[in-house]
């Protein structure tokens, strides 16, 4: 039998090539179709022709990659993408899925780099395997069972090729675009050296290493001193040029086969376009279907290793492991608890790995039915491994690592040693694409469909805790956490390694964040039950006013919680029959703009409402729900900080959710008396100083607002008075509120609309405000607009320190989400280099009361705030201790401003 064939299809320049090469093709309406046309003629005719056993269509994102990140000028004098080009794409997938052949693309990654992997793993599997490309760069997978195909020239293009056109072998291709570069993808090279003296020097030297070590050898004084001044440039032009083959990607060889062809659907598709030619040849001669592909190695969906996970019960195994364990200088560690709160949690076992494919599970917590062979002594367990848990030598890996640190610090263990965290990596690497937990980043990174948490323990009315696994199952599914987390953590730390920025960013803020917010989880806030309960009772009797005031405005009782029903009172001709919300499937809106709408128009049941659903959210989600959440032990409520969720790197909080209690209203001011210091103690608020404008003033260059913030001047009121042209003396509450509004509004990117309705002005008098602050301050209009043009050029922003903040929606055809995304792209620079800062000063804090031997510490982290416990003895040493800490963190061309608050309680305290 002859070896099956593959076929894969650079995409992306299969529809450039057919754009440009068909010219004014279009539907009646105006939409393009030239593309469509052509790619579809090119894909016809390469099926017809080489009826490949096996193929795909593989296709460039728009998300930068790892090279970007190398050097953000990669492919930088490209054209950008015409609109006629880009509106087509869409069409041309939707018409390959139509012909069912397998379509691929991966974020972060161009299509050579998924073209290379999917060639690799086709051979490998023992077919033979065509490119089709006209892209020179791709010469260097050239070899055994691999060749290009270029059917614009008709040429296969196999080793001999290679080295006509290069001048060298496909494995030394790299080496010579790093001294010649690649002019189209903006690859600098070395200056001075085209590509035939740099085949020259690859064939004398061997590869661009051994010619930068030799440079003494080279004859010429002005090409020796080109090499040895851009030897850098020429080792990063190498390495931009090289293509991975090693893309994350799940897929089987049986993935790459063609389906049936959906004749009626792709049928509809050319009437859609308007393609009669297509249409007459399909109606006529209807192209074949895929036949029988001959069969080839599918890749097992385990490891390369064969498994290997034990479950150590005897106290003579758990020895024979410990043994083994101590001469280690690197491992995975996981736990198994009875608890996702890693304060309340009971340990029931430990798992560890330090290969691939191995791993050992430790059980010390299950119960007898569970374990009725037995398992280790837990004290006994955790006395043995407190040292190696404690070393700071032995390099720890795993999964969200900040669980355990809490978990373990319950037994007194201080873990320690922390190096790689997957969870990390992916945030870092992925930020919002995808998500973070074990599960996806096995999917993703190593191919692997990984025994979920649901699996063992069930869900719903049966969902047992993990003490309840029996051994059979725990075992398997604690192994194979640490397991995959240990071969998780080298495919990731690798992705990382490719961006400097985000390695430095790792090193420095997210992974020493990691014991630091470990104990403030550990530590806790307290708070007074009594207050919380009293506010609950205030709160309830003032809700039961409302309602008896709402149904004396209504004319009668109802549900005010039901959204249908308050619709129905305000707004239906029988009832109130107000004017303001329109009839839908769902019946009418009683949304808050709806509401304030009607209020503003002076109907009382309007504001009644309002309040009642005001007071109702902070007793049910605060004043109610945090009482149920205060710990039994330690009388404090104990958050769990997220470190991989936002978009911007900033801390978010949950069980309980304390980033979103309301300060804004006097009730969810109130809310804050409830945190309270204890007894000999207070509560001292270190909050950042309008630190978003101040890296807006830095970011941007912005003369006004650097001499502001220079001049230690309000910056609300000097805003103020340029808008309303008075002396910062003179300027009213009002003015200085509207300034206020305008400074922070437009750092969020606030349309003039929405200003307009912040402010209370009509939509002129916005615009007018909007002008005068764009004139007077210099620079904000062009950081807004060269940010949003980054975003939209590159996929992303970065922060101060190289954090990258994917921004989608930024082409979508609905205006609203658009906008939304410019918003986003404008705010996540801002707003995540000051999430950069206060983690940074978080960890230099954390840091200093150590050293210093002092009780203080830090119990809450709130946006741009921090809230420590600090005893009476200890204010003098520590206020002057957390400015320093916080306004020395960071050296920006305006000075950073702490504002320190001390009270009895939060409220007292902020």
């Amino acid at each position: 039998m002859s070896e099956p064939q593959c076929f894969l299809i650079d995409g992306s320049g299969y529809y450039y090539r057919a754009f440009h090469a068909i010219r004014n093709l279009n539907r009646r309406d105006g939409f393009p179709t030239n593309a469509v046309y052509g790619f579809m003629k090119m894909l016809q005719r390469l099926v017809d022709e080489h009826h490949p056993d096996y193929l795909a269509v593989i296709y460039d994102t728009r998300v930068p990659t790892f090279r970007h990140q190398l050097f953000p000028q990669y492919k930088a004098t490209r054209k950008p993408m015409p609109d006629e080009l880009r509106v087509q794409i869409p069409v041309i997938k939707e018409m390959v899925g139509a012909y069912n052949i397998p379509q691929f693309e991966r974020e972060g990654f161009e299509a050579d780099d998924v073209l290379g992997t999917l060639a690799c793993r086709m051979r490998d599997a023992g077919c033979r395997v065509a490119i089709v490309t006209g892209d020179k760069d791709l010469m260097q997978l050239v070899g055994p069972n691999i060749r290009l195909l270029d059917t614009m020239k008709e040429v296969w293009i196999e080793e001999e090729g290679v080295v006509a056109r290069w001048g060298v072998g496909p494995d030394k291709v790299v080496e010579v675009i790093g001294l010649a570069g690649d002019a189209s993808d903006n690859i600098p090279g070395v200056a001075g050296i085209g590509e035939k003296t740099a085949a020259l020097l690859i064939r004398q030297f061997g590869d661009v290493e051994s010619l930068l070590a030799r440079t003494r050898e080279i004859s010429q004084p002005k090409r020796r001193e080109q090499l040895e001044s851009q030897a850098e440039q020429a080792r990063l032009s190498r390495k931009l040029a090289i293509i991975d083959c090693a893309v994350p990607m799940e897929v089987q060889p049986s993935q790459l086969l063609r389906g049936p062809i959906d004749l009626p659907r792709l049928k509809a598709l050319y009437q859609e376009m308007e393609l009669s030619s297509l249409l007459r040849e399909l109606e006529r001669q209807p192209p074949s279907q895929p036949e029988a592909a001959p069969p080839v190695e599918e890749p097992s969906a385990v490891p390369p290793t064969t498994l290997s996970y034990h479950c150590v019960i005897t106290q003579s195994e758990f020895q024979a492991f410990l043994q083994q364990l101590r001469q280690r200088k690197a491992f995975a560690v996981d736990t198994e608890t009875t608890s996702a709160d890693p304060t309340r949690a009971e340990l029931v076992g430990i798992s560890i790995a330090w290969r691939a494919g191995e791993a050992w599970y430790l059980p010390v917590g299950h119960t007898a039915e569970a374990a009725p062979e037995g398992q280790l002594d837990r004290d006994r367990v955790l006395a043995d491994l407190k040292p190696l848990l404690e070393a700071e030598e032995i390099a720890k890996t795993g999964q969200n690592l900040k669980y355990e640190q809490v978990v373990f610090g319950r037994y007194g263990i201080r873990l320690a040693g922390i190096r790689r965290d997957a969870m990390l990596y992916s945030y870092l690497l992925y930020n919002v694409q995808r998500r973070h937990n074990l599960d996806t980043i096995a999917s993703e990174e190593l191919g692997r469909t990984t025994i979920t948490f649901k699996e063992v323990t069930g869900s719903g009315r049966k969902q047992r805790t993990f003490d309840e696994v029996p051994l059979e199952q725990a075992a398997p599914y604690a192994c194979e956490d640490a397991e995959v987390a240990w071969q998780a953590a080298d495919r990731l730390e690798a992705h990382l390694n490719r961006y400097p920025s985000l390695v430095k960013l790792y090193r420095e803020v997210e992974l020493p964040l990691v014991p630091v917010l470990a104990d403030l989880e550990a530590t806790g806030a307290l708070v007074d039950r009594g207050v919380l309960a009293g506010l609950s009772e205030h709160f309830q009797k003032r809700r039961e006013e409302l309602e008896k005031q709402i149904y004396l405005s209504a004319g009668r009782e109802f549900n005010i919680n039901s959204t249908q029903q308050l619709g129905e009172i305000l707004f239906a001709a029988d009832q109130l029959g107000l004017k303001g919300s329109k009839r839908t499937k769902t019946g009418f809106s009683t949304d808050a703009t709806v509401l304030n709408r009607l209020a503003e128009q002076g109907h009382p049941i309007a504001e009644q409402v309002l309040d009642y659903r005001s007071l109702t959210k902070l007793q049910n989600t605060y004043t109610d729900a945090l009482q149920t959440l205060i710990h039994p032990e330690s009388g404090r409520l104990h958050t769990s900080f997220n470190q991989a969720v936002t978009l911007t790197g900033r801390l978010s909080s949950s069980e309980p959710n304390l980033q979103n209690i309301p300060i804004r209203s006097e009730d969810g001011r109130r809310i804050r008396e409830a945190f309270v210091a204890p007894p000999g103690w207070k509560l001292l608020c270190a909050d950042y100083n309008q630190i978003e404008l101040r890296l807006l003033a830095h970011l941007g260059g912005i003369p006004r607002l650097l001499e502001a913030f220079r001049l230690g001047q309000d910056i609300h009121s000097a805003t103020a008075a340029d808008l309303f042209g008075v002396t910062v003396e003179r300027v009213t509450s009002d003015q200085r509120r509207a300034a206020k509004t305008i400074n922070f509004g437009l750092v969020y990117g606030m349309s003039v609309f929405g200003l307009a309705k912040r402010l209370e002005v009509d939509v002129f008098e916005a615009r007018e405000f909007m002008n005068r602050y764009f004139a007077r301050y210099q620079g904000v209009r062009e950081f807004m607009d060269s940010t949003k043009d980054l975003a939209r050029s590159q996929g992303y922003v970065e922060t101060i320190m190289g954090r990258r903040c994917f921004i989608r929606d930024l082409d979508a055809s609905n205006r609203n989400l658009r906008e939304v995304a410019e918003r986003t792209a404008i705010n996540a620079p801002l707003q995540g280099s000051a999430s950069d800062l206060i983690k940074l000063a978080m960890i230099r804090l954390h840091r200093r009361l150590r050293q210093e031997g002092l009780a203080s510490r830090m119990v809450l982290q709130v946006h741009d705030e921090l809230v420590l416990e600090v005893p009476e003895a200890e204010l003098e040493v520590v206020q002057p201790l957390v400015r320093e800490a916080m306004e020395g963190v960071w050296s920006l061309t305006v000075p950073l401003k702490v504002d320190l608050g001390i009270g009895d309680h939060w409220a007292e305290a902020h």
